[in-house]
């Protein structure tokens, strides 16, 4: 099903990342609108100093020479930046209300305050169409209807100003964002490795989570994961030690009641008993066996998973089931080996029950081991593959005499997968019968999260 696009991010770097990047384009708004306004303000002022200078010659100049000269010698004072002419008759500039040009003017009188006296009109040429470029034109009143005429020769762009300022901002600001990003990402990494490690506790042995590295809350929360594996540790322990204690106060009225039934002279009475009481033990011993921890505390040790699996098939062959085993002769794995020979076993005897023979399979695969067995038995329908994990689960075909049982052998195997790292796999072979998997990863990812110290460091 396709999931519905979401504007808000589910990890926790997707939404710092978010929110960074909504700061940071609300700065590069407000950098680019504040620099072009400085910029802008610069350009200006600039602009009228100059136009004051070349105006303050110009006026000296007129000053100083005959009028027969005043028109030579005023285009002689024109630049590349700005041409300068004189007009006589009325101003060939009109007045406007244009507050660019307002703050030109001003910055002219405020460099030559001696031009404050005369009157200044400017206006922004802007008649060059599509062409975003603009020229400011303007005259000096320097007599009764005479004029020094100027206009600026370079196009006055304001909003290339403004294009420019935005452009260098915004590289800073996608410097500054990608370096956020790429330090949120660091920091979050402790969070996500801690989450993955957090995913194994109660599946494996025990994570001992370093409190005493990283940022404080990291260390706090290490704490407290610390704390609940102990809490938890402790009920399993008393659990598994009350059942032991059951267990074992029952095995001796059973051993008794064996006892007793040597006395029984009827034949197939005592074959019916004994049968019992040896269903009862079975019963006892697959409900310890579901309860039991496994490891025990300890750690994982190298196992021949070959001679293993040999093993097994060979105990099953003596007791009259048909096991097939295929693998090689040798394959060491760090596994626990009791567990892991449990969940065997009752795989291999759940196949000889329902399908009457075993292949049991031991093939190496790329980052895992995979130890499969199947069956020709009727399988198992698609939507009970998941049902029949559960502990106490018996489907119709498992009830009654012909296949004794609380409905705890697959819960067991799948509790030694998760154990090591990995996962019981169950499929419907076609046309019949069933293949029971256990997946384990050839390296335990308990092993490489041991130092919660790896995961955060102060600076």
């Amino acid at each position: 099903m396709k999931q519905p696009f979401r504007l808000w991010p589910r990890g926790f770097t997707g939404r710092v990342t978010l929110v960074l990047l909504f700061a940071v384009l609300v700065q590069f708004v407000a950098g680019s609108l504040l620099v072009g306004a400085g910029e802008a303000d610069v350009q200006r002022q600039d602009l009228g100093r100059r136009i004051a200078e070349q105006l303050l010659v110009a006026e000296r100049v007129i000053e100083a020479s005959a009028p027969s000269d005043h028109a030579r010698l005023l285009s002689a004072l024109s630049t590349h930046h700005i041409e300068i002419d004189l007009v006589e008759g009325p101003a060939p500039v009109p007045v406007t209300a244009s507050p660019v040009a307002a703050e030109i003017a001003a910055s002219i009188r405020g460099w030559e305050p001696s031009l404050a006296r005369q009157e200044i009109r400017l206006a922004i040429d802007d008649s060059n169409g599509l062409d975003l470029r603009r020229n400011l034109e303007g005259a000096l009143s320097i007599g009764e209807d005479r004029w020094v005429v100027f206009r600026t020769l370079e196009p006055f762009d304001e909003w290339v100003v403004a294009v420019g300022s935005s452009l260098r901002v915004g590289a800073v600001t996608l410097i500054v964002l990608g370096t956020a990003a790429l330090l949120v990402r660091t920091m979050s990494a402790p969070l996500r490795q801690l989450s993955d490690s957090s995913r194994l506790i109660g599946s494996s042995s025990r994570i001992a989570f370093e409190e005493t590295r990283g940022p404080q809350e990291l260390r706090r929360l290490a704490r407290t994961l610390n704390e609940m594996q102990d809490r938890i540790g402790e009920l399993i322990a008393q659990r598994t030690n009350a059942l032991a204690a059951v267990g074992h106060d029952l095995r001796t009225p059973l051993a008794r009641l064996r006892l007793r039934l040597s006395a029984m002279t009827d034949p197939d009475e005592r074959a019916a008993a004994e049968g019992e009481i040896e269903e009862m033990s079975r019963m006892l011993q697959e409900l310890l066996d579901f309860f039991d921890a496994g490891d025990s505390g300890r750690e994982a040790e190298p196992v021949d998973l070959g001679s293993l699996c040999l093993t097994i098939g060979e105990k099953f062959s003596d007791l009259g089931g048909q096991v097939r085993y295929e693998g090689p002769d040798k394959l060491v794995l760090p596994a626990f080996y009791d567990p892991l020979r449990r969940a065997i076993e009752n795989l291999v005897d759940n196949a000889i029950k329902y399908g009457g023979s075993a292949v049991l399979r031991l093939a190496a695969q790329p980052g895992s081991v995979e130890i499969a067995v199947s069956d020709e038995g009727p399988g198992i329908r698609a939507e009970d593959l998941d049902r029949v994990r559960l502990p106490f689960e018996r489907l119709d075909i498992a009830r009654g005499d012909k296949h004794p049982g609380i409905g705890l052998g697959l819960s067991i195997a799948q509790n030694a997968a998760e154990l090591h790292g990995g996962r019981l796999e169950l499929e419907n072979r076609h046309p019949r019968g069933l293949v029971a998997s256990l997946v384990l990863p050839t390296k335990r990812g308990a092993e490489t999260l041991r130092n919660i110290g790896d995961l955060g460091r102060e600076t």
